[in-house]
């Protein structure tokens, strides 16, 4: 974390929720989700492509069930940082692929909590 708070591109801006989080996600290029955990649907992935933010994230857990590798964003293997840096650099240095990621996370249907806890609930149910 101290070698990364030296960068002079990366600013340290604490937890953000509501509208200071959606405005931070909006102007980002894109989002990094470099989690090395099992997550079954980690919400900030949606969250970003919700916000038109192209993904970069680990292929781990459910991350890669909700990324659109070559539309939405990019896997990299977890825990490879070189893997990682080629996937920032990729999406950094071509604004066109960029802007084409962006556009296509229009085209994606982001379910709400309430959609997402009514599905699970007729699986649970047994009515699916």
């Amino acid at each position: 974390e101290d070698d990364v708070k030296k960068l002079s591109n990366i600013e340290f801006v604490g937890f953000k929720t509501g509208d200071e989080l959606r405005e931070l996600i909006q102007k980002a290029k894109f989002s990094v989700y470099p989690s090395e955990c099992n997550e079954n649907c980690p919400f900030s992935v949606l969250e970003s492509q919700m916000y038109l933010t192209p993904v970069i994230g680990s292929n781990i857990g459910g991350i890669p069930e909700l990324i659109q590798v070559g539309k939405t964003g990019e896997l990299f293997e977890a825990g490879n940082s070189d893997d990682l840096y080629n996937k920032i650099r990729m999406l950094n240095d071509s604004p066109e692929l960029l802007q084409e990621y962006t556009d296509n996370c229009k085209n994606i249907d982001i379910e709400t909590t309430e959609s997402y806890y009514k599905k699970l609930m007729k699986i649970y149910e047994g009515k699916i």
